[in-house]
């Protein structure tokens, strides 16, 4: 029976992360396609409303199987090692910051620049983190990489758009 919860549980989690990690990179490329002109029509606006409803519910898969592992290992008392491992808290962080982005993009509280880019940066951070164990790997340093990933993958959205939107105004 415990092996079957777990089952549940992993694939719960892969399938949120596959669900999240593919619909950023979706919600992306198409945010910038579609807004080259500066204008979301009606037909785009749908295609990104489909995807960010299945970004959100990446989000809840991976929520709700993180929390129900939590539960998992303290009713069976198996694998309590990994609650103390630094890569444990840096994925928990940044699903944190996954969660609070959306809140935040939602309530139009953050600017979509830095929105975008801390949540494509926090699902591909998300996969890596669960997908392998890390050795040597402090949470510091995890969370800084993270930062500076976010900065980065900021300025290269921005130079993506531009040159979309340079090209867009020569034609």
């Amino acid at each position: 029976m415990t092996e079957t919860i777990y089952f549940i549980l992993i694939a719960g989690h892969i399938i949120g992360t596959v669900l999240g990690v593919g619909a950023a990179t979706f919600a992306e490329i198409h945010y910038t396609l579609f807004n080259r002109d500066d204008v979301i029509d009606e037909k785009e606006g749908s295609v990104l409303r489909v995807t960010y409803f299945v970004m959100r519910l990446g989000l809840l898969l991976l929520v709700v199987s993180g929390f129900s592992f939590l539960l998992y290992y303290r009713i069976t008392e198996t694998r309590l090692e990994v609650l103390h491992s630094p890569q444990f808290w840096a994925k928990m962080s940044v699903v944190m910051i996954l969660v609070l982005n959306a809140i935040l993009l939602q309530a139009r509280r953050m600017p979509m620049r830095w929105g975008a880019a801390i949540s494509l940066t926090s699902w591909y951070t998300a996969l890596i983190l669960g997908a392998g164990r890390i050795e040597g790997v402090s949470y510091v340093g995890v969370m800084l990489t993270y930062a500076v990933a976010v900065i980065v993958v900021m300025f290269v959205l921005g130079r993506i758009r531009a040159h979309i939107h340079g090209n867009q105004k020569r034609t």
